[in-house]
């Protein structure tokens, strides 16, 4: 988990940050409480804060080119010119950064074997990607390590107060209520109404579509009604492999009445191409006389014709009848070998067959089966206040179906909804989230530290923000002045 808080977070209070005229060095960027922050850090968050204001300037003025280093420069941010929130936000981070570094030792907390091995194999991957980048703009791979080791100290406070058993008291039980309310475990079937070229399918198409939805969907409430919510699971994979082949079907169709119109193209082509060749020549009377002419003289007598024929006729006889005595003989060796590829082919067939007999021993019946929830879907409740913007938000799979989830009750667990949109249809169902809460399925311990962020990393931040406000900021005027964000800035 990041120690630095959401860009839409308050700046550190200006009334906390003094500057120092005197400094002339810059190999160090501010001090924060006793901490001396090194040059290398600041530019790191320098450029994270840069980097932000780009984005935020791009939201608020799709027109600006954030290329444009004067157009930058001549905008705004938050009442603010560019470079002036750039450096405010540097403090920021740098302050949270130092509030880490100060609550890790307060605590004695120290970092694990394993997490310093985490450490180096993060860093060795980083700093080979981005070594020449990071020097560059001024940044050590000491103070890169810095930075990259902070986010695994807060992660290491965060768990000494709100892991389970942390000194807040919280208790996996109430980890469990929190997934099983933020979480809905749902299985839904799309009916896409476009054809294989994209295009939206007409009304006769739509109806089509809905009238095969429907019959699944009818499958589905027999189910439910002869099994309940475990008969509707089983029901619906059929459904799903049903309309899948249905699919492929429909494809196949399409794409064989392409082939076939293609088809008749060519041979309407080749037909007129023939058509034309074979189209006979109108020859004007000049051109019938030059025939003529050219054809008597080239002609020679007819007897001395036949005598050549004739000739021509008894070699070929001679020709034939040697070939034909070649063919036979090549015949009988042809016979022979056809005979002897019989044999090998039933030799293959029998090894085959055996071969085949073996893998069916040796594959496991389990290996057919697949798993019990391939199909189903884990959503998270969406809370529009974490957002700034409803446009940030991302419904799965879509915000009709999401909220016709949302509105299932528990005793409509198992029942089949019918959702339509104007370019897909839906089958949903939602399901009880609790029959999958354990260890081996939904219960994992990643699941557990997912629940423990989010519900106490809003709580966290609150306290991060206490100890940053506590922190007193001495600037470097000489380093501030040097460090331009407009220069140092990663491509």
């Amino acid at each position: 988990m990041s120690v630095l808080k959401r860009i839409t977070a308050g700046l550190t209070a200006l009334s906390l940050v003094a500057v120092c005229t005197g400094c002339k060095n810059t190999t160090t960027a501010m001090t924060i409480g006793d901490y001396v922050v090194p040059a290398g850090v600041y530019l790191y968050y320098l450029n994270s804060a840069y980097n932000s204001a780009l984005s935020q300037l791009q939201e608020e003025n799709a027109d600006l080119d954030t290329t444009d280093i004067k157009a930058v420069k001549a905008t705004p941010l938050e009442g603010k010119d560019v470079r002036t929130w750039c450096e405010d936000k540097a403090i920021e981070f740098c302050t949270d950064f130092v509030a880490t570094e100060k609550k890790f030792d307060e605590l004695g907390l120290e970092l694990d074997a394993e997490t310093k091995a985490n450490i180096d194999s993060m860093m060795d991957y980083y700093w080979a990607s981005y070594e020449e980048t990071m020097t560059t703009n001024g940044i050590s791979q000491e103070s890169f390590r810095k930075i990259m080791t902070s986010s695994y100290k807060s992660e290491q406070i965060f768990d000494y107060y709100y892991a389970v058993g942390g000194t807040e008291g919280v208790t996996e039980d109430e980890l469990k209520q929190y997934y099983i309310e933020n979480n809905i475990r749902a299985q839904y079937i799309s009916f896409d109404l476009h054809d294989s070229e994209g295009n939206l399918l007409k009304s006769d198409g739509k109806a089509e579509v809905k009238a095969l939805a429907e019959e699944y969907q009818k499958r589905v409430e027999a189910a439910y009604a002869s099994g309940g919510a475990e008969a509707v699971m089983s029901e619906m994979d059929a459904v799903k492999e049903d309309y899948d082949a249905y699919k492929e079907s429909v494809a196949a169709a399409e794409a064989e009445a392409a082939e076939a119109e293609s088809a008749a193209e060519d041979e309407s082509t080749v037909e007129e191409t023939l058509a034309a060749f074979e189209a006979p020549k109108i020859l004007t009377a000049e051109e019938v006389s030059s025939d003529s002419e050219t054809v008597e003289d080239t002609t020679e007598p007819e007897t001395s014709a036949e005598e050549e024929t004739a000739e021509e006729a008894s070699d070929e006889e001679a020709e034939t009848s040697a070939e034909d005595e070649t063919t036979e003989e090549t015949s009988d060796e042809e016979a022979e070998t056809s005979a002897e590829d019989e044999t090998t082919e039933e030799a293959s067939d029998e090894d085959a067959d055996t071969d085949d007999a073996v893998l069916e021993e040796a594959v496991p019946e389990e290996a057919e089966t697949t798993a019990p929830y391939s199909n189903e879907s884990i959503i998270s409740v969406i809370h529009k206040e974490d957002y700034d913007s409803e446009d940030d938000i991302y419904y799965n799979p879509d915000e009709t179906v999401y909220n016709k989830l949302l509105e299932i009750t528990e005793a409509d667990y198992g029942k089949v909804y019918f959702v339509e949109e104007d370019e897909i249809y839906y089958l949903v169902v939602r399901y009880d989230i609790t029959q999958r809460m354990t260890e081996d399925d939904l219960w994992t311990e990643n699941a557990v530290q997912n629940a423990e962020y989010g519900k106490y990393y809003d709580t966290f931040e609150e306290k991060m923000d206490e100890w940053s406000d506590a922190l007193t900021v001495t600037r470097n005027a000489a380093a501030f002045k040097r460090y331009d964000p407009y220069e140092y800035h990663f491509e």
